[in-house]
Order: structure tokens, then sequence, then C-alpha cells
């Protein structure tokens, strides 16, 4: 078995196959290692709607480096700052290992944009306008026809019509380094193998972070991590081995490990990204019975990730979404509703109470003081219409109608995990650096192994900064094997 390489890339999804075309395509002979079987190859990417910050096919929102600026870093050292708005060549090793993502990395994601959208609708992707699943109209976003999984396949095919070696059900274990610390390729372990070798001049990290690691999530996500899933089976072949292993051997952590992009979903179903966008139409109740947050504070669109992650904090991870008939019909309610199971719904509030586990008397006592505070201003479902509670903790900003039947549904909803911000620290050659602010030769990530992301989520940011980084670093990688 020939396990000799130029290039050895560690994961299957956009990123991968990016970055494996790109290098192959530059003449260099590629591996990728997956994971997973064959027929469930391409990590989070195989699952996911795929949704673009793109204002036509191929070029950026005109807000896209805002938000992504907006979301970068931490709080930085005013003389940090400072430095890092030299050019990046003339930057201190410290500043290059900082944990921020640097200017000129936002600069090179935003700037690959339209070269890579037109790359990739070359394999025959087709690209669409599409308006996200919420309650009110989000600001609309490309996305490609079949999603993620149309992506994977076409890529896939490419890479194969190239001659990229495929090595699936094998799982990269550690990097192999030379005397002088150059990174030679990965030791993999597979059930058909055992422990395998893999010799390459350049390694590419495209393994996805680690929502399906209890450890690590529980490591930094921090206590009670244990509720909270994968949103779709992809993500529970990404256990960070591919950050573990460039840490180990020094290489700069970045993004904010302790969070991640979270969505509330329905626990009771296998089905992919069974997300509940409609909360706000209703009242969110714990197990105690208990409101625990404004439903509506704001657009869907922006409130729906520190929803879920409070309802993470309730007891048990979990929460009730309780509404009635009225809110039920509306047709703006069911098409932001992705769950493939139906609502529980009982004809009175004391039997919903008993099918759904909570205590009668809290329940009933939240609803009657909900009831009695909403006020008396027109309810508009497409807009923010201001229909608020008066005098009651927490209020509710929008959208505040009785429940009070003549039927009650529930669905029950818990936090899911998208993907995880922390990641590796990389140049904007997608080469990883280290802790001392200089490059790990022969290394490189991308995709949701590089940590990007602090805060918030800029959504439709996480495919393209797969397939920008890539490509970029499947270029540069062969480049570098080559030299």
């Amino acid at each position: 078995m020939n396990n000799h390489y130029d290039v050895v890339i560690i994961g299957c999804g956009v990123a991968g196959l990016s970055a494996a075309i790109t290098a192959a395509e530059e003449g260099a002979q590629v591996a990728v290692l997956e994971r997973s079987p064959k027929d469930v190859r391409g990590g989070n990417t195989r699952y996911t709607d795929a949704y673009l910050r793109l204002k036509n096919p191929t070029d950026p929102t005109d807000d896209f480096i805002e938000r992504l600026s907006s979301t970068s870093s931490g709080l930085l050292d005013p003389e940090l700052r400072k430095a890092a708005d030299r050019p990046y060549t003339d930057w201190p090793p410290l500043v290059r290992a900082h944990a921020f993502a640097d200017p000129a990395i936002v600069e090179a994601f935003a700037s690959g944009v339209p070269g890579s959208m037109e790359w990739l609708q070359s394999f025959g992707v087709q690209i669409v306008k599409e308006y996200p699943p919420m309650p009110t109209r989000a600001a609309p976003r490309m996305a490609p026809v079949g999603g993620g999984l149309a992506i994977v396949n076409k890529l896939a095919q490419g890479a194969e019509s190239l001659g990229v070696h495929f090595s699936y059900t094998t799982t990269g274990r550690s990097l192999k380094q030379d005397a002088r610390g150059s990174v030679i390729g990965v030791n993999a372990w597979s059930p058909q193998h055992g422990l395998i070798d893999f010799h390459g001049n350049a390694v590419v990290l495209a393994s996805g972070g680690f929502q399906g690691n209890p450890e690590l999530m529980t490591r930094y996500i921090g206590p009670q991590a244990y509720l909270i899933r994968p949103v779709a089976h992809g993500g529970m072949y990404n256990k960070g081995e591919g950050i573990q292993m460039a840490l180990s051997i020094g290489a700069a952590p970045a993004g904010q490990f302790d969070n991640f992009h979270a969505e509330p979903v329905d626990p009771r179903t296998s089905s992919v990204d069974p997300v509940i966008y409609s909360f706000s139409y209703g009242i969110l109740v714990n197990q105690l019975g208990q409101r625990f947050i404004d439903e509506a504070s704001g657009i869907t669109d922006l409130i729906y990730e520190d929803v879920a992650r409070t309802i993470w904090k309730q007891p048990g991870g979990k929460a009730y979404l309780i509404f009635d008939s009225k809110i039920e019909s509306l047709p703006s309610f069911k098409d932001s509703i992705k769950s493939d199971l139906a609502p529980i719904r009982c004809k009175s509030l004391d039997d919903l109470a008993h099918c759904l586990g909570i205590p009668i008397d809290p329940l009933r006592e939240t609803v009657t003081l909900y009831n009695a505070s909403v006020s008396e201003i027109p309810f508009d479902p497409t807009r923010l219409d201001g229909k608020t509670t008066l005098e009651i903790h927490p209020p509710k900003s929008n959208w505040a109608q009785h429940v009070d039947g003549p039927d009650y549904f529930s669905y029950p909803l818990i936090c899911a995990n998208v993907f995880t911000f922390g990641g590796l620290k990389v140049t904007p050659t997608a080469r990883v650096v280290n802790t001392d602010g200089y490059e790990i030769p022969g290394l490189y990530a991308a995709g949701e192994t590089i940590g990007f992301y602090y805060r918030d989520y800029p959504g439709s940011t996480s495919v393209l900064r797969g397939l920008v980084f890539g490509r970029i670093a499947g270029h540069d990688a062969a480049c570098y094997s080559a030299s």
C-alpha cells in the first residue's frame, strides 16, 4: 500500500474537498482521509442547507467584512490593535500568534469569495436565491440547489476524476514531524488496517470542530455540555483530533473555545437540523413550568442563538414552546418549523402539562399571569409589531397573544450545536501558526478547524469559510510540496 503523497488532507467536507481538488489541479498527488464511510462522507457539509452570505451567485453581501470583523476577537489590548493596523508582514510574532481573526484573514476571506464561487459553479453546483425559514422574512441569501450534499457530491466527483485518493473509515491521530519541526505526514488508524502512516510533504487539517466529542465539549464549553447534541449526524464525526494534534505540536489556538453556533431543535427526531424558529409566536417554559426569556426581543434571525443557549441553561437543558390554535394556523408559523414531527396537542392546558411532564399548578399560574399582561396592541405576524406584555418578567416585546385555546400545542426544544468556534490560528495563506507566532512548515488548516468566530456567528459564512480557505490551503500546500 503506497502511502506517500505530496499533500495529505484530513476531512472530506467542503474545506477538505476544495483543498484536495485545488492541490490536484496544481499537479500534486493528494490523499484524503475521512473518518466516515463513503456513503455518509462530507461531515457537516453533507447535512447543511448551505446558505451563503452573498448578494448574487458570486459576490459577498455589502456588510460581509463588517459582520465578520464585528465578531473576530475578544477585548484586545490597544497596542495589539495598533500593531494589527500595519501590513501583516510587519507584525511582531506575538501579534501573529494572538487569538483573533486578523484583518488580513478577513480580507483574504472576503476577496476569495467571488473566485471560489465561480470555481464551485464550474463543477455543476447551481446557486439560487433563498430565504431562510424564519417567521418574518430574513435577509435573502444564496444557496446551492440540493444543499450541502450537492456540494459534497459534485466536488467528490471532481476530486476522483483528478486521481485524488480517498481513504474512508480512516482517522488521523497525530502529526509526523522531521527533526526541524516540519510536518511530514499523519499517523492514522482504520478498522481495516490498524495503525497507518501517511507520508506527505504538506498536511491540510479540514476535519471540523469538536462537537462530536463529549470530553472536549465539557473541557471547553463547560458543565452540562453533555446536554448539547450535534445538530446533524455529520457533527458526530467531528471529534476534534485535527485541532488537538496541531495544538500538541505547539500550534496557536484561535476562536472562542467556549462557544458554538447554536440552534433550538426538536429533540424527539433524528431528522436533519429539526430547528424550530417559530418560538417567538408562543411562550417558552422550562421543566418547572416557568417562563425564562423574552421570546420575541427582536427579529428571529438575530436572537435564535441566544434563545437556544438560554434553553441549554434551564433545568435538564430542555424547554417547551407552548401555543394555541390561533398561532398554529399561521402560515408563517408552520413555514419556520423544520421538524418532521407534529407538535404535541391537547384539549386543555392541564392535559398538556401532564403530557409534557410539567407540574400543572406552576404552568397554569405562568399562563394566567402571562395572559393577564398581554397588551391591546394589534397583532401582526409579518413584522415586529410591538404587541408587548405589561408589568411581567420576563417581558415579551412582540407578538404577545393570549394562550387560551381552544386547543393547546407544544414542541419540546433543546439546544443543538451546529459547529464549535475554537480552532487553530492561521495566516492569510492558511498556514498554521505556532504559539510563538511563526508558521509550522508544511501544516495548513481550513474550514471549521480554523478558529475564526467570537461571541456570535455571522450567519451564512461557514460554508464559504470552508470553500475559500480550502482552496487557499490546497494551492499553497501544493506549491510548498513542489518547492
